[in-house]
């Protein structure tokens, strides 16, 4: 039983891999490369830093609450 499971596994996996390969295969083979050549570039940078746009907003949002923090210590009234 255990056997017939795994078997079963292994051949799935192999379809999906398969299945993939075969699709970029023929993406490939259809023309327009440079645009998905692109795509996988953006998708790998994308993959190497993935909070990065977050990071900059958040960065950003720090900087504007310190010089908040400092007008508000420069003129204590308002």
């Amino acid at each position: 039983m255990d056997l017939d499971k795994a078997g079963l596994v292994i051949c799935l996996t192999l379809f999906i891999v398969i299945g993939i390969n075969a699709a970029i295969y023929v993406s490939l083979r259809r023309g327009n490369t440079v645009g998905q050549i692109e795509l996988l570039r953006k998708a790998a940078g994308r993959a190497y830093k993935p909070w990065e746009e977050e990071d900059e907003a958040l960065s950003e949002l720090s900087r504007r609450v310190h010089e908040l923090r400092k007008h508000e210590e420069d003129d204590p009234e308002s």
